[in-house]
């Protein structure tokens, strides 16, 4: 085996960070330094706590600093990586940075993977401004290769609905809709944590669609079912973009990655729960991910849920 085969990996994660808890960097960090990447941070934002808390002070990255940043690894020839992951931004220019840097490392080593997670909102309500939206979609995404929306990002990315009426969603309308997004660019596209109950199914169920583009311009598309836990968590999207991002390195295949991926959460939520005095269900406030506790739990990543192959006539 060559020196370079032998090479630690290299990520390249730009996204929040907080002082106390686990979201954005502070999450992704851990995670993969756990898996044994080695993890270059840039924080879009620098804050006290998330935003769940009535309080947040802290510090917005610019883009002048930013462009100082990347500057600076260029000058000392450490501008290298083998994955890119992004996660909130809040800003489009902010974005238009980072895509100007992006087609830079792709430039120069064409085997770098780029994960991006388009923070935009949930629940029907935004977290950033309009020009992130716009930014993703003209620019970021035909640079990506796996994106992660929840079912509102979605959404906002296609710019059209994917429920047929105010509570249900047709899951032809989905597939049709990731498609769309495989149309902009990216070839694996994971939607996440779709409740059941709006498909037809369980009430007590989540599910997660997925889609890779194979090479013959074929669709592989699943679908995996797991259990709803009751409780409002914040950084759980951050954790699993940092773990499809380790376990599609691992495994080279996005039907065992996401198996992976969403077992480790649901352990990690277990555990969260297990060691919480109580769990607010309304509100993210003191319900911190217990990653440190789960350490165990997330280097074992013992798969409990697998994948439903979906026919790919669906979304013809």
């Amino acid at each position: 085996m060559s020196v370079k085969e032998k090479r630690i990996p290299r990520v390249l994660s730009i996204q929040s960070h907080v002082v106390h808890g686990f979201v954005g960097n502070k999450c992704a960090t851990f995670i993969l330094q756990l898996y044994s990447f080695e993890v270059d941070v840039i924080n879009s934002v620098h804050y006290s706590n998330h935003t769940g808390y009535k309080v947040v002070k802290g510090s917005r990255l610019s883009v002048d600093e930013l462009r100082a940043i990347f500057q600076g690894l260029i000058a000392n020839e450490i501008f290298e990586y083998d994955y890119i992951l992004t996660g909130y931004m809040g800003s489009g220019e902010l974005l238009a940075v980072i895509a100007e840097y992006v087609r830079l490392i792709k430039s120069k080593s064409p085997h770098v993977k780029y994960l991006c997670d388009p923070v935009i909102g949930d629940n029907g309500k935004l977290y950033v401004d309009q020009s992130c939206i716009e930014m993703y979609k003209s620019v970021i995404l035909p640079l990506a290769d796996i994106v992660t929306p929840n079912d509102f990002e979605l959404e906002q990315l296609v710019g059209s609905q994917v429920k047929s009426n105010s509570d249900r969603y047709e899951e032809q309308v989905l597939w049709q809709s990731i498609q769309s997004l495989h149309k902009m660019g990216p070839t694996h596209i994971i939607v996440s944590s779709i409740s059941a109950a709006k498909l037809g199914g369980k009430e007590d169920t989540l599910q997660m669609y997925a889609s890779a583009k194979t090479s013959n311009d074929q669709y592989q598309t699943f679908r995996i079912d797991f259990p709803y836990i009751r409780g409002c968590f914040t950084g759980t999207g951050d954790l699993f973009s940092a773990l499809i991002l380790a376990w599609f390195h691992k495994e080279k295949n996005l039907i065992s990655a996401c198996e992976k991926s969403i077992s480790v959460l649901h352990q990690v939520l277990l555990k969260t729960i297990e060691l919480c005095d109580s769990i607010n269900i309304h509100n993210t406030c003191g319900n911190e991910l217990k990653l440190i506790e789960s350490k165990t739990a997330i280097e074992a990543a013992e798969t409990l849920f697998h994948a439903v192959i979906i026919d790919t006539n669906i979304v013809q």
